[in-house]
């Protein structure tokens, strides 16, 4: 069952309280609907022995027991925009598809709270440099690694919540990512590491132009929402989420307000010549270091895109 189809089967469900079962071949009873106060809602029906769950900023937790069966429900209690919720619904029952066990009770229970991560509210929300920042790393993580790597191999070789680290690195190269606004001609590189290597690697840089918030452009939600259905197995979903966790990222309503057009993609080749600062040749006491980098002046590195 695809995203698009969760959110038209709630679409069409007009009554609160209401709900229809997902598929009638899906081994669990899994239905979608609207709780009694008119909001979007997984349910569960089974026989199954309930535990504490606790719920999140934005996910609701209610069990219930009737005379034929337990029922455990998942109720996204807010009126942001439901992207993430339907992607959550559609994790859920598309890993349940082929279920043979005895409890899938637990197994949904398992798999919330790995989604609870992305569902609770950090106390601190990203500056807009920091949206920015994340958003060129995700779409170099989507377009580029992905498609050339494999997702296994690009999800572990992005590293960027290690702020000591290439953003990407593989065996064969590394990527460092900066993302900078259309009215800006430089870059910053905030630490030595990010370019001081004894191996050839790239600088990807990605020019975004900021839009109103209701131009259908980029916005970083919905970017999560993307990348996470570039991932077929778990284990790499489960992973990407921890890194966001790490990188201070956490569902909010207000990353829907910077929305962006991307402009461009260049990437530079760091090589011997490339203008970079390198820890050797610092004098004996600099502990940190941060400079800029000319684009204008470093375009002879620039390597050409087919297509």
């Amino acid at each position: 069952m695809t995203r698009q189809e969760i959110e038209q089967l709630i679409n069409q469900i007009l009554g609160f309280s209401q709900y229809r079962r997902v598929n009638e071949n899906h081994p669990l009873e899994l239905y979608l609907g609207l709780n009694e106060n008119g909001y979007p809602t997984l349910r569960y029906n089974g026989n199954f022995n309930p535990i504490k769950v606790l719920g999140s900023n934005q996910i609701e937790i209610k069990q219930v027991k009737t005379s034929k069966y337990n029922s455990i429900l998942f109720t996204y209690a807010v009126k942001d925009d439901k992207s993430i919720f339907f992607t959550f619904c559609e994790d859920i029952i598309n890993k349940t598809q082929n279920y043979q066990g005895n409890d899938g009770y637990i197994e949904i229970v398992n798999r919330y709270n790995q989604w609870k991560k992305l569902f609770h509210k950090n106390t601190k929300e990203l500056s807009e440099n920091e949206i920015m920042g994340l958003i060129g790393e995700l779409l170099f993580l989507k377009d580029t690694c992905i498609q050339k790597y494999g997702e296994d191999i690009a999800i572990r070789g992005w590293s960027g919540p290690e702020p000591t680290h290439k953003d990407f690195s593989f065996n064969d190269t590394w990527h460092e990512v900066k993302t900078i606004n259309s009215s800006k001609n430089s870059v910053l590189i905030s630490s030595l590491e990010q370019l001081d290597s004894l191996s050839e690697g790239k600088l990807e840089v990605f020019v975004l132009e900021k839009m109103s918030p209701n131009y259908n452009g980029i916005s970083l939600n919905k970017l999560v929402d993307e990348v996470l259905t570039k991932f077929k197995f778990e284990s790499n979903r489960d992973i990407f989420i921890e890194k966001l966790k790490n990188v201070g990222y956490s569902k909010c309503e207000n990353y829907d307000n910077f929305v962006y057009e991307l402009l461009k993609h260049d990437t530079y080749l760091v090589n011997k010549e490339f203008p970079r600062l390198k820890a050797q040749e610092m004098p004996s006491g600099v502990a940190r270091v941060q400079y800029e980098l000319l684009l204008s002046l470093i375009d002879e590195y620039k390597e050409s895109r087919n297509g």
